[in-house]
């Protein structure tokens, strides 16, 4: 990963000479288990109202609360669930004010509800972080799963935002997102895409007990004021978090303001506050990099240093960005590299400028779209930071900069831009998906300047008469219709070599999502490998078709996506057939098992025509397990019965 182009870690002056004291405990994980883990170690009091996808957040700590689980500087957790996410934010907020090293989980919906009371925790000056698991909000119909919507709406209240982007990410900046927060007096929010990382398992460093006491110390530490603004507050020293809430000092907070007055102090905000955060998050990164041999930038580059042309983006898109610039590289002599966009505000123009000055082509892709905006948020921050650089290049000889920490870019060092809008409510995004928004940049590409990926306005090929019809008249009355939307470029397979792959079809409530979680987690614990596995399922859940990925790899797993190469498919749901093609991607000889009750002849004259055909032709290993079967002869109870399927399926992978 490249800090600045020209310049890796290994050469960073700040970068580790020796092995770091706190490299992490190996093991795996999802996002949210990675959240609850550094949470519960570092903070004292949480205020939450359950929202998904980061309900399993809210319930880890309250978990941890029940089991009367101490923090690292042994001092007991609070949990307070108030009616609603307004509720919830202003009891973080309160607990804050009282000096206590606070937290709060929330998304989508949820997000917006408490917008009102986020813009007062910025001028109060509280130090807790908003653990966001990137939802989707409600636009055309409801959905729960991934999008950025909730995390852009609160761009303008003054929080810091920093997003991860895998399960790796969402431990060590939750605890970088601390460390900000309270060296600035600034809450800020730390945010994962939903479901696609909180809900993802992989193999990370887990940050030690240990290094959350060093890192971040107690909430009642005395330290230095780190800021000129600060010492005339506070004085010298001051507690790491203030007591607003203190009986001996009261104070003013929040109160009614006429004109004059309101007016100040919002605009004294910026050069006391506000303007301290850059320096003070380089502090802590570099305070985290030489503790752990982690380090992470305000925004980062992969393969940017010769790179002509960039991927640019925010979340789990930019590991698989990255895997298909190393493709595009081998396989396409595209020199292309990717930018990670880890913080948005403040936004990083100074990066920005510096690594994206003299492409040919920069793609910025985002999981929300803002169809009356005239760019989609980051792009228009991109823009923006651009042409501050470009300013900075009209300034004469000898006049001071306008923009002094930004690179001076001249109009020919000026990248066209492209704005794709990707993923909205997890739409599955694939490699041959990323290819196809890179050639469009290429002299022979269509140049198309604003698109979708994973989304099709017309069916091509269609062989329904109706849906002809319809999409002609479509066409001829929206003739932009044809190229809204960018095909994929193929099918690539970019897993690492010798990687493993499953995908299990089941039925929601019968327990294959918890199979598939404990399969990888036995594979990860029995044979030390790198795993990544997630869920596929609707809002609707039980009683509904469900899919589990899982991939198994001596080298780390970059793709996050739904597995369309798959060396194992297991099928406790015994209709398959009858809603899917259980053999789509299949590897050459690789191996479906079936749950059936029937004998292996039996189920073989049973398969449709075509299934058959393709076990032939591809050498399939077909197996049949009645695990019903072996369930009902472990528990009586009915429900039970459908779980323990999944425990005799988990058994026949391994047998297979």
């Amino acid at each position: 990963m490249n800090i600045w182009p020209g310049k890796s870690v290994a050469q960073s002056a700040s970068a580790p000479a020796s092995p770091p004291p706190f490299p992490g405990v190996v093991e795996a994980m999802d996002g949210s288990a990675a959240v609850v883990e550094m949470e519960t170690a570092a903070s004292e009091a949480a205020g939450a109202y359950p929202i998904t996808p980061s309900t399993q957040m809210g319930e880890g700590w309250a978990a941890a609360v029940a089991d009367g689980r101490p923090n690292v500087n042994g001092r007991r957790l609070l949990f307070f669930e108030p009616e609603g996410e307004h509720a919830a934010a202003a009891v973080t907020a309160g607990m804050s004010m009282m000096g206590l090293r606070a937290t709060n989980f929330s998304s989508g919906q949820g997000i917006v509800y408490m917008h009102e009371s986020l813009y007062a925790a910025v001028g109060k000056r509280l130090t807790y972080v908003l653990n966001v698991a990137a939802r989707a909000i409600t636009k055309q119909g409801l959905n729960v799963h991934a999008g950025h919507d909730d995390y852009h709406a609160i761009d303008d209240t003054g929080f810091f935002q920093v997003f991860a982007k895998d399960v790796q990410e969402s431990a060590d900046l939750n605890l970088i997102a601390h460390r900000i927060a309270e060296l600035s007096l600034n809450p800020g929010v730390c945010a994962q895409d939903g479901f696609l990382t909180s809900h993802v398992i992989e193999s990370i460093r887990l940050p030690e007990r240990e290094l959350v006491k060093q890192y971040l110390g107690d909430p009642s530490d005395v330290i230095d004021s780190p800021t000129p603004a600060q010492r005339l507050v506070f004085g010298e020293t001051r507690r790491r978090i203030p007591e607003m809430f203190d009986l001996d000092y009261p104070a003013m907070l929040g109160v009614v303001q006429n004109q004059d007055s309101y007016a100040q102090g919002v605009a004294a905000q910026r050069p006391f506050y506000f303007d301290h955060i850059v320096e003070l998050t380089d502090r802590a990164l570099d305070e985290y990099a030489a503790l752990t041999g982690r380090r992470y930038a305000r925004a980062s580059g992969y393969r940017t240093d010769d790179a002509e042309y960039l991927i640019v983006g925010q979340g789990s898109v930019v590991s698989n960005a990255e895997a298909v610039a190393d493709y595009m590289r081998t396989e396409r002599n595209v020199k292309l590299g990717v930018v990670n966009v880890t913080m948005f505000r403040p936004f990083p123009a100074d990066y920005i400028t510096r690594l994206l000055k003299g492409k040919k082509g920069v793609v910025v892709l985002e999981r929300t779209d803002q169809p009356l905006a005239v760019d989609l948020p980051l792009l228009r921050e991109i823009r923006a930071a651009m042409g501050q650089g470009v300013e900075n290049s009209r300034a004469g000889r000898g006049e001071a900069l306008p923009y002094p920490r930004l690179a001076a870019v001249s109009p020919d060092d000026m990248p066209s831009f492209y704005s794709g809008c990707y993923g909205l409510g997890s739409r599955d995004l694939q490699p041959g998906d990323l290819i196809a928004a890179v050639e469009n940049m290429l002299p022979r590409g269509g140049h198309r300047r604003q698109f979708y990926l994973g989304v099709d306005f017309i069916r091509k090929g269609t062989n329904l008469p109706k849906l002809q019809i319809w999409q002609e008249q479509l066409a001829d009355s929206y003739p932009q219709l044809a190229t809204l939307a960018i095909p994929p470029a193929g099918d690539v397979n970019l897993m690492p070599k010798g990687a493993l792959s499953i995908r299990i079809h089941s039925v929601g409530g019968w327990g294959a999502i918890t199979m598939g979680k404990n399969l990888s987690m036995t594979a990860f614990e029995l044979f030390g490998v790198f795993i990544k596995a997630n869920p596929k399922y609707g809002s609707e859940k039980k009683g509904q078709p469900t899919t589990f990925y899982a991939t198994l790899a001596h080298d780390p797993i970059r793709l996050n996506c739904e597995l369309r190469h798959v060396d194992v498919v297991l099928s406790p749901d015994p209709n398959v057939f009858r809603h899917s093609n259980p053999f789509a991607g299949l590897a050459e000889g690789g191996v479906f098992v079936l749950q059936s009750e029937l004998t292996p002849e039996a189920q073989w004259t049973a398969l449709p025509m075509w299934a058959r055909t393709a076990i032939v032709e591809k050498h399939i290993k077909f197996y049949v397990l009645d695990a019903f079967k072996i369930a009902a002869s472990e528990a009586s109870d009915v429900e039970l019965r459908y779980r323990m399927q999944g425990t005799a399926f988990m058994g026949a992978f391994f047998n297979v």
